[in-house]
């Protein structure tokens, strides 16, 4: 049960009780959030930890151990409030803590519920506490299942609530729902956010034949300077959390809100990934996939035009060219996605152009009778109704080749594993676009941005033999603010507002190294007639 503490008008704490039997030996050991999604010490929210019917007694700031008669009905408390100063923010770390605000608060279930050791896949049940008087709170732990919910279905939720929160609902298909909840004023029209979702998710439901479900996103406002527009998002299942400056528009939050919706599939439902500190191995698919099915779901649904799906694909391609890490092993994903950004975008970039080139490849081979949503339908059915069977990259293989494309162990070796380029094919898109491959100039912004971003923009690394170097930019400057500049092309000024020992100043260069990269671009037919473009469309979506 969950209870938002109000005094005085404004949020005191979160009130957690959770009730269950002890463990037959009589000592029972609850582990309290801790890690997840790279953001650690999440028990620093946790505080007044109490039992009823066991001695409670802590070991180590994470676990609480339980002393009571064997198998005695236990009741456990504790409260949670958010463990930094102020409004959660743009430039921070990824925003997993819990939020409790005067006025609202957010939560994502992994860094508010604790588990029963030995009962991570048990079963559980959610209820809120008393709701306190012109609040509204919500959560996708209110949908109705079709069957006994677990604590991992628990924990993989978000639940908010605040002083007159908007819950905006648009229906779907078969009985189904989406649920928008906002906190708040924003420059968007929140209506017009909740059609925009409601538009993605109905074409997400026609794509994988799942109609009657519910789905609920949080959306958390972060504070910016005006006019920054920075989003987050993290896919929960059957939800998501979304955390937005309130400048943000539709048009910005499009490729996030399809991206996180199709997370209620990839990959669970097709077949899942594995756990723990092995998971990123897997990002891949798990995220590159979903990234494909962005972009060909935000086509079919009309959202995006044939202009926007290519520029958006193009940005995926200008990424992966430019980025210093790109032929880097799967292993390197393993040991430094959660401390590296180019190293964090890289599964998303290598599973999205693997898609497109299994995607392509497919196709030719079975004359156009299957591409790849033949392949991840097949994925989901292989995996069964809760995507339990199996794991979603050997399902992806058994679908793949039952289809017709033949063995893809040699790709898995030399892209996922090896690390290999991936360089797609100039007729990817038959007569409607053409794949342009060109060389430019290596990107490189001449600094260590990585560990700069870790001390929070102190500059460090700065190459003397590099760009920025001869540009001004030394050891120690911090950095205010990138004024100008594309993260991704060598041929665009790099403009940065630096402090120099107090002294404000900028910094601008082209991103410029020594050698020559092979970068690729998605143009569009030129004569796109009304009757092509209609083509092109299915052609470019997966038709």
């Amino acid at each position: 049960m969950v209870t938002p503490e109000v005094k005085g008008g404004a949020l005191q704490d979160l009130a957690l009780t959770l009730s269950f039997r002890a463990d037959r030996t009589g000592v029972t050991r609850i582990d309290l959030p801790s890690s997840w999604g790279g953001v650690e010490r999440l028990y620093g929210a946790v505080h007044d930890i109490t039992a009823v019917g066991a001695q409670a007694r802590m070991q180590g700031p994470a676990i609480v151990v339980l002393t009571s008669a064997p198998g005695a009905k236990v009741t456990l408390s504790y409260k949670v409030r958010q463990d930094f100063d102020g409004e959660l923010s743009a430039g921070q770390a990824a925003p997993y803590r819990p939020v409790t605000r005067p006025k609202w608060f957010t939560a994502v279930g992994w860094a508010l519920f604790p588990e029963i050791e030995g009962r991570g896949d048990g079963p559980a049940s959610f209820r809120w506490g008393p709701v306190p008087a012109g609040w509204t709170v919500a959560s996708d732990l209110d949908h109705k299942t079709k069957g006994e919910r677990s604590v991992v279905d628990v924990k993989d939720s978000v639940l908010t609530g605040g002083e007159g929160m908007q819950v905006l609902e648009r229906p779907s298909d078969g009985g189904g729902r989406i649920r928008i909840a906002f906190h708040g004023d924003w420059k968007m029209s929140e209506a017009q956010l909740a059609d925009l979702q409601g538009r993605i998710a109905q074409t997400s439901a026609d794509f994988w034949h799942d109609h009657g479900e519910e789905f609920f996103v949080a959306v958390t406002p972060l504070a910016a300077r005006p006019g920054e527009t920075v989003q987050y998002g993290v896919g929960l299942g059957d939800a998501f959390s979304l955390w937005a400056t309130r400048d943000v528009s539709e048009a910005d939050l499009r490729h996030i809100l399809a991206h996180e919706h199709q997370h209620a599939w990839f990959p669970g439902r097709v077949g899942g990934v594995r756990t723990g500190a092995d998971e990123p191995l897997d990002y891949w698919l798990s995220e590159g996939f979903t990234d494909f099915y962005t972009l060909r779901i935000l086509l079919r649904s009309g959202v995006y035009s044939l202009e926007d799906f290519a520029a958006d694909y193009n940005r995926i391609l200008k990424a992966y060219a430019s980025s210093p890490v790109r032929e880097a092993p799967n292993g390197l994903i393993k040991a430094k996605f959660w401390t590296d950004k180019a190293v964090a975008d890289l599964p998303y970039q290598r599973g999205f152009l693997l898609a497109a080139l299994w995607d392509a490849r497919l196709a030719r081979a079975t004359s156009g009778k299957a591409d790849l949503d033949q392949v991840v339908l097949k994925m989901k059915a292989l995996a069964g109704d809760k995507g339990e069977i199996g794991d979603a990259p050997d399902n992806l293989k058994t679908a793949y080749k039952v289809l017709g494309g033949g063995d893809l162990g040699a790709d898995y070796a030399r892209y996922v594993d090896g690390g290999a380029r991936v360089l797609l094919p100039a007729d990817l898109f038959g007569d409607c676009a053409t794949v342009r491959t060109y060389a430019l100039p290596s990107f490189d912004r001449g600094f260590d941005t990585a560990t700069t971003t870790r001390q929070g923009g102190l500059v460090q690394g700065v190459a003397e033999a590099g760009p920025a170097y001869a540009a001004g930019l030394r050891n120690g400057m911090r950095i205010v603010a990138r004024e100008a500049g594309d993260n991704a092309d060598p041929r665009v000024d790099l403009v940065y507002r630096v402090d120099d020992h107090g002294a404000q100043k900028l910094i601008r260069y082209k991103p410029q190294g020594s050698g020559q990269t092979t970068y690729q671009s998605l143009e569009l037919a030129r004569d796109l007639t009304p009757e092509k473009r209609a083509r092109c469309a299915r052609v470019l979506g997966g038709g």
